[in-house]
């Protein structure tokens, strides 16, 4: 099967949008088994529109579209897609009804949504108004997604997949493994999976690396070897691995504090609130997760967290001392159980030799308890320094409170 990602949109191409689609649905093909041949970017203009699907569905057998499936005047695909297919338009009532059900009687769209070709099998949205469309004749398949992130991504697992397991034989019976890594980079793990791959013949390995996390995929056709590989990984990384519904780490955060009834709050300097922010991306984190006080100025660090005058004054608000007495201020003016405090240097100014852009002190603790402090220093733009010190300090508190071992090694 030769599959095809098709991303609609003026916005992908003029760079106003990151085309994010396609690599969440080539990701999720491949560990479906099978693979993507190529990835198209079309423009709204009707005409290069209708040119590119037809081009598409002649060189592919499966294409998948995202985009342009809205009310708006430049929402196009659904029409084009069923001239394509020579199919008049119909309204729904069953697209009608569900709409009604989540938006009310009066949603300005719902005639124009629930207007579909007749010829498709409809896509019911579960985030979003947009219903997506199957199309097949001819041993060939156009599926259309919406362009919304998280609108596709329902609609892909929760249609989509389905569709291409009962329609589709797989090309290799290959099984796939998915591990989760915090704190590693690919250096750390490359030289035991090139020995790995000497011990197990069968077993194929990609690394991809992000902010914070690893994931390493394997693959093999024979399961057994597959297991045995999984277990040796796990024996040598025991503290780094770890697993989550997404492969994220602040995931498996917060299924530690829900099980163990714990609580946790921050105090941010550097990260301006970017660790709760990826904490409370989860549903169900004000169970556990009481706040985070973003102490910016060395003002708010003396009045609200208690941070000594002669601390900042005699070791700089980047300092192993600050960060301790940070944390101690927060645990006085919380309950929680848990804590993280961070002040560094995200640039691109206020660097100097002795503490340059990058470097960031931190402490991780429990209440009543003496807490794990460390220094680590990162390179890369504000956003990558925010980005690695948030996910870095989210996974050494994993660690901690899994693994009872130090947050900085």
């Amino acid at each position: 099967m030769k599959i095809e990602v098709v991303a609609i949109g003026d916005e992908l191409l003029n760079g106003l949008t990151v085309n994010s689609n396609a690599a969440f649905i080539s990701r999720e093909i491949h560990f479906l088994g099978w693979h993507v041949d190529r990835h198209t970017t079309l423009p709204d203009h009707p005409e290069t529109l209708k040119k590119g699907l037809q081009e598409a569905m002649e060189r592919s057998s499966c294409v998948i579209t995202t985009g342009g499936l809205g009310p708006t005047c430049d929402d196009r695909t659904r029409e084009i897609a069923a001239n394509l297919f020579h199919s008049s338009m119909h309204f729904d009532e069953k697209v009608a009804e569900d709409l009604k059900a989540r938006y009310g009687e009066n949603l300005t769209s719902l005639q124009d949504q629930a207007t579909v070709p007749a010829k498709a099998e409809v896509l019911l949205n579960s985030v979003g108004t947009a219903p997506g469309f199957i199309f097949q004749s001819h041993g060939k398949v156009l599926i259309l997604l919406p362009g919304v992130p998280i609108e596709m991504q329902a609609m892909f697992l929760e249609k989509v997949v389905p569709f291409l397991k009962r329609h589709f034989a797989l090309e290799q019976n290959l099984k796939t493994e998915r591990l989760y890594f915090c704190l590693m980079n690919e250096n750390q793990i490359d030289p035991f999976l090139r020995s790995l791959k000497e011990k197990y013949r069968t077993i194929e390995c990609g690394i991809y690396p992000s902010f914070g996390t690893l994931t390493l995929l394997l693959t093999s056709q024979d399961e057994s070897e597959l297991k045995l590989a999984k277990r040796d990984i796990a024996a040598k990384f025991p503290q780094n691995i770890f697993s989550s519904p997404n492969g994220k780490i602040e995931e498996a955060l917060h299924e530690w504090f829900l099980g163990n009834k714990k609580t946790l709050s921050c105090a941010e300097s550097c990260t301006g609130g970017m660790i709760a922010e990826k904490i409370t991306a989860n549903a169900g984190a004000s169970e556990y997760f009481l706040g985070s006080l973003v102490a910016y100025s060395n003002a708010l660090k003396s009045n609200v967290l208690s941070v000594s005058e002669s601390t900042l004054k005699n070791k700089g608000a980047v300092s192993a001392e600050t960060v301790r007495e940070m944390l101690e201020g927060l645990f006085k003016i919380t309950e929680a159980d848990f804590g993280i405090a961070v002040s560094g240097i995200a640039g691109p100014g206020g660097g100097t030799a002795q503490k340059p852009v990058g470097t960031i002190f931190a402490a991780i603790g429990e209440r009543e308890k003496t807490p794990d402090v460390g220094m680590f220093q990162l390179k890369g733009t504000r956003q990558t320094i925010m980005l690695m010190t948030t996910f870095h300090l989210i996974g050494a508190l994993w660690r901690k409170v899994v693994h009872q071992t130090p947050a900085f090694l």
